[in-house]
């Protein structure tokens, strides 16, 4: 499981990386508490309690920390540090789409950073029924999903609570953009189709949630070549 808190990518394992002079810091079981300020580079922590794990995500979630490039924590059980932390916090589901039409893709700029369209899913509205409906309502194109490219976590705060969201993420072709228009009710500036090399360009000024959707609709890509050519 990866959490996204203030851009840092925070990974739940349950076991760690071979290499560990991957990492600058490590803290285990020895040391009584995180030291927060002691946290720099990339991290390795291991054998904490769940309630600590939960402490350092809320705390992480406060403020951001520009020293930590990355936090790495190992547990015993990944399935159980996840229903707790999840349990801790608010939960909100959101689904989006990368749309595509020839060789491009459908960007967004919202608050001067480039995104992709998402949103929350309502009561009972289904991940790819959300999906649509956002890409729809906030970019004003006609869009029809392909496959699903998988789901980010991140946290944030809201109203003097800790939540933690779940967006699912598909791939989606372009019926008919002859519409196109942003959604300024969403803070939505520009709806703008680019190639790769644009997008290369604009991911300096996004999020890096949306950089890991980027990297795995590509590899999709590549992927369904590779196939192609071995038939």
């Amino acid at each position: 499981m990866k959490i996204y808190i203030n851009d840092i990518p925070v990974r739940i394992r349950d076991s760690r990386r071979k290499d560990e002079k991957e990492y600058d810091l490590r803290l285990d079981d020895t040391d009584i508490l995180i030291p927060l300020a002691k946290l720099k580079g990339h991290v390795l922590i291991e054998n904490k309690t769940f309630m600590a794990i939960d402490k350092l995500l809320k705390i992480m979630t406060n403020k951001k920390h520009h020293k930590i490039k990355s936090v790495e924590i190992v547990v015993k059980s990944k399935l159980k540090a996840k229903e707790y932390l999840i349990s801790h916090f608010n939960l909100i589901e959101a689904a989006g789409g990368l749309v595509e039409k020839e060789d491009k893709v459908m960007m967004i700029l919202r608050h001067d950073l480039w995104d992709i369209p998402k949103g929350k899913m309502e009561k009972k509205e289904k991940p790819k029924d959300c999906a649509v409906r956002e890409v729809e309502e906030e970019t004003g194109a006609k869009v029809q999903i392909i496959s699903k490219i998988g789901s980010t976590w991140h946290t944030y705060l809201m109203n003097h609570k800790y939540v933690i969201k779940k967006t699912h993420w598909y791939r989606m072709t372009c019926k008919d953009d002859s519409n196109i228009k942003p959604q300024k009710s969403e803070n939505i500036d520009e709806v703008v189709w680019m190639g790769t090399s644009e997008v290369d360009i604009a991911m300096y000024h996004s999020y890096k949630t949306i950089k890991e959707v980027i990297k795995k609709h590509r590899e999709m890509i590549i992927g369904e070549e590779v196939k192609n050519q071995i038939a």
